[in-house]
């Protein structure tokens, strides 16, 4: 196992408050599209705490198999959820330019990975010098959301699918960099602090979220009836 350094508070201060305001703004957007705002907020905090009982007891930080990896794979289980769910097709409901521009809290979250390289906690590989071009869907979606009601649909589309795909680039780096029969990309350190807390929170609420966000787009773009500038 690797023998990870004391992460700075600004790191450890991201990665804590920033998937805590982002389940909160889910919650929140879930309560006013479907009306299950408690029921959304308490099943949000139950993940929270599930998961983050179970970094800081340090069960995740063993890697054969990588437990973190099914951890994960509840999470993606959550997101094709969504893309059948009621509270999915309700937040299908927001505006063009919401569903776009809240995207740009990846910026954030890379400016945090890659502070978190610097202080050799995560793997350089996991950063915008490396294999994650993440920053680039944080920026596009800041310049995109003023103009998303007006742009065409294929536009969006394309964004989506592109900013998706990067995401999904991410993910299968993140798995092979961690330590275990799948790993295949050798790093010092490896991408074990995502086994950790608050790191945990990183492939279990903002990966989550942001994949929600991919597919609450694509819902509201394959809507019958969809035309070029829809509002």
């Amino acid at each position: 196992m690797d023998d990870l350094p004391q992460a700075s508070p600004l790191v450890r201060g991201i990665f804590i408050g920033l998937p805590v305001v982002m389940a909160l703004l889910l919650a929140v957007a879930v309560h006013v599209q479907a009306r299950l705002g408690p029921p959304a907020a308490l099943a949000l905090a139950l993940w929270m705490g599930l998961t983050g009982a179970l970094a800081s007891s340090g069960l995740l930080f063993h890697f054969d198999p990588p437990r973190i990896v099914a951890l994960f794979a509840l999470t993606l289980g959550v997101v094709a959820w969504s893309w059948r769910a009621r509270w999915g097709e309700a937040l299908s409901g927001l505006p063009l330019g919401l569903l776009v521009g809240f995207q740009c809290f990846r910026i954030v979250v890379e400016i945090g990975i890659h502070q978190a390289a610097l202080e050799g906690i995560a793997p350089r590989v996991m950063t915008w010098e490396g294999q994650n071009l993440d920053i680039v869907t944080g920026v596009s979606a800041l310049l995109l959301a003023p103009f998303a009601s007006r742009l065409p649909s294929w536009v969006l589309r394309g964004w989506n699918a592109i900013c998706a795909g990067i995401l999904v680039v991410v993910l299968v780096t993140a798995v092979l960099a961690t330590p275990g029969p799948l790993r295949l990309i050798e790093t010092q350190p490896s991408n074990a602090w995502v086994s950790t807390f608050p790191f945990v929170w990183l492939p279990t609420v903002l990966v989550l979220v942001a994949l929600v966000g991919h597919v609450v787009l694509a819902r509201r773009l394959a809507r019958r009836g969809d035309r070029d500038g829809l509002r």
